[in-house]
């Protein structure tokens, strides 16, 4: 046994259970992982609440497997047994459910943190502002498409809180989707004269293409490609920037610019295999457009054009001087 484990025995020994969980912290800090989980199992046998909510973060955030998808919701699970109240739990939860894709779970979860804010355990003080609290509902509302929803929440938390970057942000983003886009051009412009964020530009290029302001739109796309490398994921964000640049420039006259667009959209689309309806939608879009713009002869693809084809007169003459050599070989004993 190391001397850690000898050391968080005493700690624990004489009940100085915040000194135990502190040194499992600094062995965490230091990598020493088998340390950490055997000194918080040894505080979750004395009954020490907070290293059940520890072990359960540890595999929330840190664990490469996440305990095998769990994602530490049974430590959560055990917690709640105890402290029903807990706000910091009921979040934790709610993290468990956003991770495996449970969206609906998590904001339940979320809803019962909102709800116990009122009279949270005295216990523990909620690690989370109630603040917080707000936005992960707006956030979980916004992922599980209830749009409508997430506008009245981000109305109630402006009257609450006031705005921020977030909720600015937000609010353009409900707006654009409901078709209100001058109002979302207000609010995502003072959303990136707090940050420029890549979430606020595709946005507000949105609003700008669906109110036919083409060129305010492409200068906002085009922000967005400076963004591009850092999107790993979300295919379907790089998909709309780079096929819409592509119609801004057919809209403006800029048609080796939309050839160049179309091309990296339909290139893009091909390495994903089988689409979504609404991908596959785009991908027929981007092709027929190509394939007009081509049609009308005062555009080329350069990139195609990269390709060499050979003259049907050329072929004919690389074919017959094979055959020659072919008889010739023949004659001298090859083959």
């Amino acid at each position: 046994m190391s001397n850690y484990i000898d050391e968080a025995k005493n700690y624990i020994e004489n009940e100085n259970f915040a000194d135990a969980l502190k040194l499992a912290r600094k062995r965490h800090g230091k990598d020493d992982i088998k340390s950490y989980l055997t000194i918080l199992d040894m505080l979750i046998d004395a009954e020490f609440l907070p290293a059940i909510e520890e072990k359960g973060l540890y595999y929330q955030y840190y664990d490469p497997s996440h305990d095998n998808g769990d994602y530490g919701e049974k430590y959560f699970d055990r917690y709640l047994e105890k402290q029903p109240h807990s706000i910091n739990a009921l979040c934790d939860k709610a993290m468990s459910k956003f991770n495996k894709g449970q969206i609906d779970e998590a904001l339940s979860y979320i809803d019962k943190a909102h709800e116990k804010y009122k009279s949270y355990s005295k216990i523990e003080k909620p690690r989370i502002s109630k603040r917080e609290v707000s936005m992960s509902r707006i956030e979980l509302l916004i992922q599980s498409k209830r749009y409508d929803d997430a506008l009245k929440d981000l109305t109630r938390y402006e009257n609450n809180f006031g705005s921020d970057q977030k909720s600015d942000l937000y609010f353009g983003q409900m707006l654009q989707k409901n078709g209100e886009n001058r109002e979302a051009i207000d609010y995502l412009d003072k959303s990136l004269g707090e940050e420029a964020t890549l979430l606020a530009f595709n946005s507000r290029g949105d609003a700008y293409y669906e109110l036919k302001e083409y060129e305010n739109a492409l200068k906002d796309y085009e922000k967005c490609l400076n963004y591009e490398s850092q999107i790993e994921n979300d295919l379907d964000l790089k998909t709309n920037f780079n096929y819409k640049s592509a119609f801004c420039c057919v809209k403006l006259g800029k048609k080796d610019e939309a050839i160049k667009f179309l091309n990296k959209t339909i290139n893009m689309l091909n390495e994903y295999g089988r689409l979504p309806k609404d991908l596959e939608a785009i991908y027929q879009k981007c092709s027929f457009e190509k394939e007009r713009l081509l049609k009308t002869g005062v555009v080329e693809d350069k990139e195609f054009k990269k390709t060499r084809f050979l003259s049907t007169k050329t072929a004919l003459i690389v074919l017959a001087v094979i055959l020659i050599l072919y008889v010739v070989l023949k004659l001298m004993g090859y083959g």
